[in-house]
């Protein structure tokens, strides 16, 4: 913008030097003053110097004209950049419209199950602020891709459950909303025939509370095959757990000083398990990118869960489907070597 008010000024000046003098008073000048002699010069009359000092002065007047329509413009032009300002706020603050159905606590099971709920965009520490201040505990603030940023959350009534239900991903997706793993969802899938709608209540009231409206996203299955859940045939259920390590020294493994860059966080749960968070490379979080579903981000931190003296995960050909319930034969293909290396990337963290 300072560039700009210098170019106005120019031609201004410009603009008056060439209204004031035409090219032949300007040629007639240059001859008189490279033809004159040093005895012209010296003998230019007084009228001739008071003509000059007039003419200098009316210069310096239009010069003075010149600033004070500047100064016009730079008022201007704050205007316009107040304007642009206000514009960029109101784009930030407008709400983003959700295609889904708005989530509304109680009343009968539905047939469908949504995998997660959307809502509108808040700010990392926005979002952890009002978390904390509904009840919830968070664990760890994981990014997973660029402006993918994890939130990792429990409360009481998840962590009764002692399962890995005891903890819930809120994914900020920067700029654009906050996505939350669905408990009801989860809860079907993970408790099986001990799951009974509406049990996670409390839960959806302090989400709501904290995040405001949230709505349904197309990732959906059926309630009532959830329990059951299965990919395909041939494809493991949920007891079909990988054990990742096994020892008397697992807690020790994954809470010691050579661990805290492979584990994103530890939560003991009432019946002694320990969930563990697992921070996996930026390779592998890359799989989310090959099938369009990184703004199902929030499937990571990949966990195990520590009974005993053995280390255990969900299979990942389980846990990614059940994530992105939506996801074709095809799709599933193109990230074939993801559960490996999400295994791979787990196990360091015992070692």
């Amino acid at each position: 913008m300072k560039l700009y008010r210098v170019v106005m000024m120019f031609f201004l000046i410009f603009g008056y030097l060439q209204a004031e003098m035409n090219p032949t008073e300007v040629t007639t000048a240059f001859t008189k003053e490279h033809n004159a002699s040093k005895g012209d010069i010296e003998e230019i009359n007084e009228s001739e110097a008071i003509s000059l000092e007039e003419e200098n002065r009316e210069l310096k007047e239009k010069i003075k004209a010149l600033e004070a329509q500047i100064e016009v413009l730079k008022e201007n032009e704050t205007t316009i950049e107040t304007k642009t300002e206000d514009s960029a706020a109101f784009m930030k603050a407008s709400k983003k419209i959700f295609k889904g159905a708005k989530l509304k606590i109680g009343g009968k099971a539905p047939k469908f199950l949504s995998t997660y709920y959307a809502a509108n965009y808040q700010s990392v520490t926005d979002v952890k602020s009002k978390l904390e201040s509904n009840g919830f505990r968070v664990l760890a603030v994981t990014p997973i891709l660029k402006d993918k940023i994890v939130l990792t959350i429990t409360n009481d009534e998840l962590q009764k459950t002692n399962t890995l239900l005891a903890t819930l991903h809120v994914l900020v997706n920067v700029g654009d909303e906050v996505r939350v793993q669905n408990p009801s969802y989860f809860g079907a899938a993970y408790l099986q025939d001990k799951y009974k709608y509406g049990q996670f209540t409390e839960t959806l009231k302090a989400l709501q509370a904290a995040l405001g409206d949230m709505y349904e996203v197309k990732e959906k299955y059926e309630l009532a095959d959830l329990g059951n859940y299965q990919f395909l045939f041939g494809m493991p259920y949920l007891n079909d757990t990988i054990t990742v390590a096994e020892g008397d020294d697992l807690l020790t493994k994954v809470t010691g000083k050579s661990a805290q860059k492979y584990v994103a966080y530890t939560l003991k749960l009432p019946n002694g398990d320990v969930i563990v968070g697992h921070k996996l490379r930026n390779k592998t979080n890359q799989f989310l990118q090959k099938i369009g579903v990184d703004r199902d981000a929030n499937m990571l931190p990949y966990e195990s869960i520590i009974k005993g003296k053995k280390a255990v995960i969900l299979d990942p050909k389980y846990y990614l489907a059940l994530s992105v319930p939506i996801l074709s034969m095809s799709e599933f293909m193109k990230i074939a070597s993801a559960p490996g290396e999400i295994e791979k990337d787990v196990k360091r963290a015992y070692k």
